[in-house]
């Protein structure tokens, strides 16, 4: 898809002499000013330690998000080595890291369909785990394979989002999401990293279903440019991926790509956490501090 050539002229891409690009007066610009008057959420961070190396506790998380006065964001296990046969541990220290901050940090359990995995969603659903994060590629199983659609029907039903890795690593899944989002239209169903796997094939055929949500995390610009010329702004999230980006490239990107595309002043904060807070149920308070 080509950016629209009128798009080229847009002065709102154009930093003002002497405004740093990284800065969040320039993403103030390119979003016309909305993130000043609406909390800025951020849907797919990590905490703990991954079997990469990785590693991110609450204090570093914090401080990358007043980079750019970012309100909070969702929490969730890396693929810990401590995660045993059902995340037990990881989930266990992620919500009482978040605890201290629980105004901002906003857990979510992550889940093995391969193992026990409904005693552990039991515990962290009383525990107050506000959704479910699903790594395909990290715990081998198919999106759509009957070994995990009783996760989500368990989550459709107690009303929790599920948040599944679309990203690096995994084979075309467009169809296989389509089907678990038509057979459970209830369900709240977000893409981290938007499918841009299976691009541009994932828009065409996951269009159609208003409870399939796209996460922007470590998407290629011209994939998220496409993402935000063809689905509808409610239906597009604002994620980082931290540690694996930062609020300053991710914010960036996203807020001048969403000029590129053509998207309303008014729905940027819709894009920047409106969207996220909707599906949680919460309500969205406060601008910039």
């Amino acid at each position: 898809m080509r950016i629209p050539y009128e798009r080229y002229f847009d002065l709102r891409a154009i930093p003002q002499e002497g405004m740093a690009m990284d800065s969040y007066e320039y993403l103030s610009q390119v979003t016309a000013s909305a993130v000043e008057n609406a909390p800025i959420w951020d849907a797919h961070t990590h905490l703990g330690t991954d079997t990469d190396g990785k590693t991110l506790d609450a204090d570093g998380l914090l401080a990358d998000l007043a980079k750019f006065d970012v309100t909070g964001a969702v929490v969730f296990p890396f693929n810990d080595p401590d995660q045993g046969e059902d995340f037990h541990v990881p989930n266990e220290r992620i919500f009482a890291e978040c605890a201290p901050h629980a105004d901002r940090l906003l857990p979510f359990m992550r889940l093995n369909p391969h193992g026990p995995w409904e005693a552990e969603y039991e515990l962290c659903l009383a525990r107050g785990h506000r959704g479910v994060k699903l790594h395909p590629r990290a715990q081998e199983f198919e999106i759509g394979s009957d070994l995990v659609r009783g996760i989500y029907k368990r989550a459709a039903d107690d009303g929790l989002p599920v948040l599944v890795h679309t990203g690096y690593g995994m084979p075309a899944i467009s169809h296989d999401v389509a089907t678990v989002a038509a057979a459970l239209p209830h369900l709240k169903l977000i893409l981290g990293h938007a499918s841009f796997i299976d691009m541009p094939r994932a828009l065409r055929v996951l269009k159609p279903f208003p409870n399939v949500y796209f996460e922007t995390s470590v998407v290629r610009v011209y994939d998220l440019f496409q993402v935000l010329r063809e689905v509808d702004p409610s239906r597009v999230m604002y994620g980082s991926d931290k540690p694996y980006s930062s609020s300053t490239v991710s914010l960036q990107s996203m807020g001048i790509m969403a000029a590129m595309a053509g998207v309303p002043a008014e729905r940027m904060p819709d894009l920047f956490g409106g969207n996220l807070l909707r599906v949680l149920g919460l309500s969205a308070e406060g601008g910039r501090g």
